[in-house]
């Protein structure tokens, strides 16, 4: 990532800093006007959005930092843990709303206030919460960032808690139906803990080197095939990723009379094409020579010395 592209980033993640800020201070303050649960858990996950954004934009700075003699890969996980952290916040702020509606729930307790200022508070949340999650979904795969894309999901997820709080407090008002505060609560709850896990999961993947999603791995092979006339196979395909980087490595083989000169240049090659077909790859090729009795092309090579190792081997 360029410095362009890092700046974008960062001021992508202050953009959600700001608005997570605005949103959480005045749910806050509407949550104890109303007496609302939905709102003042809406207001935490706000809390919760408003530290994970700014956890975000540190990682950030981190991971865009250059490789160095301690970090020879870069420091890409920088944004994997900030992830993790995403999805433990996440978590915790999902288990808080359960606790709260089931208490809410039990304590059967109907005194709502000025529900018409919970409406018009959570129905401008959603919307400022949809317009931040599409910027940041946009800014994070334009630059394949993991952690702008962790920040859209869960901004994602207040469009949708928003809006089920929203459908609770309008039927609180319209039919006096105050156990949906609760109720709908608990399903927010349910959904938040799912992200959460989504979350987790992937970052997991990051920090055990699971292997690139098989469609990425395909990629790499049809780069190496479209070479497959210059050189004899590949073996040892392993793929892991560090933050954005990807990071490739394989050996390639050749047949045991072209030069270095010659190999290099086909796996150069190929190297570049793999980087044309996936962003931010870090691709490393061993070159290995084939013998003739295991070359795949030894009965059909047009290199002179070789036609007379074939001939003599028969």
């Amino acid at each position: 990532m360029n410095n362009s592209d890092q700046n974008i980033c960062v001021k992508t993640a202050r953009v959600a800093i700001i608005t997570a800020a605005s949103l959480a201070l005045v749910k806050i303050i509407a949550g104890f006007i109303t007496g609302s649960i939905a709102l003042i858990s809406s207001a935490v996950d706000s809390l919760l959005d408003l530290f994970m954004s700014f956890g975000n934009m540190l990682a950030l700075h981190q991971a865009n930092k250059p490789a160095d003699d301690d970090h020879p890969y870069g420091h890409g996980k920088f944004e994997s843990a900030a992830t993790m952290l995403q999805s433990i916040f996440i978590g915790a702020s999902g288990l808080f709303i359960l606790y709260a509606s089931v208490n809410r729930l039990r304590q059967n307790d109907e005194q709502l206030l000025n529900v018409d200022l919970g409406i018009a508070v959570l129905a401008i949340s959603s919307v400022v919460s949809w317009i931040l999650s599409r910027h940041l979904k946009t800014v994070g795969l334009k630059n394949d960032s993991t952690a702008l894309q962790a920040d859209a999901l869960h901004y994602a997820t207040d469009v949708y808690s928003n809006l089920a709080l929203l459908a609770g407090l309008i039927g609180v008002k319209m039919l006096g139906w105050y156990w949906l505060d609760p109720v709908l609560s608990l399903g927010v709850g349910c959904f938040i803990l799912y992200a959460a896990f989504s979350l987790l999961k992937g970052c997991l993947d990051d920090f055990l080197d699971v292997g690139l999603p098989k469609e990425q791995q395909q990629l790499i092979i049809d780069c190496i095939e479209k070479h497959a006339q210059d050189n004899t196979g590949y073996h040892n395909l392993r793929t892991r990723r560090s933050g954005k980087t990807k990071l490739i490595d394989f050996h390639l083989t050749f047949c045991c009379y072209k030069t270095i000169q010659e190999a290099h240049d086909t796996a150069t090659a190929i190297e570049q094409l793999i980087k044309q077909s996936i962003s931010n790859a870090d691709v490393t090729i061993y070159l290995e020579p084939t013998s003739c009795k295991e070359c795949r092309r030894a009965t059909s090579c047009t290199r002179p010395e070789n036609n007379q190792r074939s001939q003599a081997l028969v």
